[in-house]
């Protein structure tokens, strides 16, 4: 089972993929907060963007943007590029709650392949 150092090592390298120019200027002016809640760690975190910087923050926020709930095995699925994220979606094992266009801009990292 992943643990809490596991899921911050794989958002880790989700920022990262911000680091790519192409991709950072489609963020400028995106200041929101994502919740991650992984219910059996019992694990929440938070991926907090302004503009393409992004910071990863331990604990619950309430009124966050948006949030995601998923199992921690099934984030690492996704993060390894092992999961679809699509079909896990669909499945109702990835959880996502805030505006779609919030929720859509997110898309870039489900579906870049991190290293």
């Amino acid at each position: 089972m992943p643990s809490k150092d596991d899921i911050r090592e794989a958002l880790v390298k989700w920022t990262r993929i911000l680091q790519d120019p192409e991709i950072a200027k489609d963020f400028e002016g995106y200041n929101k907060t994502m919740q991650f809640v992984f219910p059996d760690i019992d694990v929440k975190m938070q991926l907090v963007f302004k503009g393409a910087n992004v910071s990863i923050v331990d604990g619950f926020k309430e009124n966050t943007d948006m949030s995601l709930t998923v199992d921690a095995q099934m984030f690492m699925g996704i993060v390894a590029g092992e999961i679809d994220p699509m079909d896990a979606f669909m499945e109702g094992k990835l959880k996502p709650v805030g505006a779609m266009p919030d929720l859509e801009k997110l898309q870039v990292l489900l579906l870049s392949d991190v290293d």
